[in-house]
């Protein structure tokens, strides 16, 4: 039988978060939704660290500057299961759409960056936590690994995403190329506020369209822009003049590079496309990395897709340390041995 190439509607959303407030910023993100899925997009992409904020006090100051905000930002991560995952789960079944949020996820004691996949029958169909997380990110965000690299198969395409300069990384375009990606989200923070910065707004739309043409994908390049209200949160006299406000570049980029909506640079919006999943075909007949364009006989990509656990329990108390050393604590006050003894 043949093949089905659908079209689909999809909406790529330009949005400031409500600086460290989880729940304020869970109600954009849903009413964004409503108002995407009201005109008709069926897959939907939001910003990088859109809940609840990006850390910008990293790149403003040292650690102990920043600490007063990495508490919030802790005390504030979104954890599975919680209310906000359910209201999300909620607005994409009411809807009846899929769409990826980029979150500040905590699990155990530590914080991730992590995209999540919410379908429109309300599941949490999976999360791609960021691989590793980029210079001073290293201070508040873990590591991701290759089982959170998913690519969702639906019936609008395969959907998948990655975070910022993981678009940079010639590996993980690969790895998400081999899996056949059709729709793509871009989760970006803000462009940087210098053309000449490798961070600037201009690079970070560069990297999306290479990534479109490379793996011959729609993309949706999301973007937050900066306002006044974030500045006020987390800002001092003396850091606030180093973001300007907007530097958005939110924009569907089809699988031949070309720009197909965007919204402007200083408001928040939704720039929408119909997407012709067929569109690929002329594309994947040119360039197909992991397939006729690619050159295994030499080179080659080991992408290993299982859990890394970096704490195995195993033995007679495999709940917890906490549990085994109150057992052996009551061995002890009986004058039992400890099993190590």
């Amino acid at each position: 039988m043949r093949e089905e190439f659908p079209t689909v509607k999809v909406a790529a959303c330009q949005v400031a978060p409500v600086m460290l407030d989880v729940d304020a910023t869970v109600d954009k993100v849903c009413a964004f939704v409503d108002e995407a899925a009201a005109n008709g997009a069926k897959v939907i992409g939001f910003p990088e660290a859109l809940v609840p904020g990006y850390p910008w006090w990293i790149w403003q100051g040292n650690p102990d500057y920043g600490m007063q905000h990495y508490i919030d930002l802790y005390t504030d991560a979104i954890q599975i299961p919680d209310a906000r995952i359910a209201k999300m789960s909620a607005c994409a079944k009411r809807n009846e759409v899929y769409f990826c949020v980029s979150v500040t996820e905590r699990e155990r004691g530590s914080l991730f960056l992590t995209q999540l996949w919410f379908g429109p029958n309300g599941d949490l169909l999976g999360k791609h936590r960021k691989l590793k997380a980029t210079s001073a990110e290293k201070t508040v965000w873990g590591d991701g690994d290759g089982s959170m690299m998913p690519v969702f198969d639906t019936k609008y395409g395969r959907l998948g995403g990655l975070q910022c300069w993981e678009h940079m990384l010639p590996l993980n375009v690969a790895a998400m190329s081999a899996q056949r990606e059709q729709i793509h989200v871009a989760s970006w923070p803000i462009g940087y506020p210098d053309v000449n910065h490798p961070f600037g707004g201009p690079q970070c739309v560069v990297a999306s369209q290479y990534y479109a043409l490379t793996n011959s994908c729609f993309v949706l390049e999301c973007h937050q822009i900066w306002t006044e209200d974030q500045a006020d949160r987390i800002c001092t006299p003396e850091t606030r003049d180093m973001m300007q406000l907007g530097e958005g570049y939110t924009r569907v980029i089809s699988p031949s590079g070309v720009i197909l909506d965007e919204v402007p640079t200083d408001e928040e919006g939704i720039a929408y496309a119909e997407c012709n999943l067929a569109d690929a075909i002329p594309c994947k007949y040119l360039i197909d990395p992991s397939g006729h364009y690619s050159t295994p006989g030499f080179l080659q990509l080991k992408f290993i897709s299982l859990i890394s656990i970096n704490v195995k329990i195993s033995g007679r108390y495999p709940t917890s340390v906490l549990y085994a050393w109150q057992q052996c604590r009551g061995r002890e006050q009986k004058g039992i041995k400890k099993p190590w003894r």
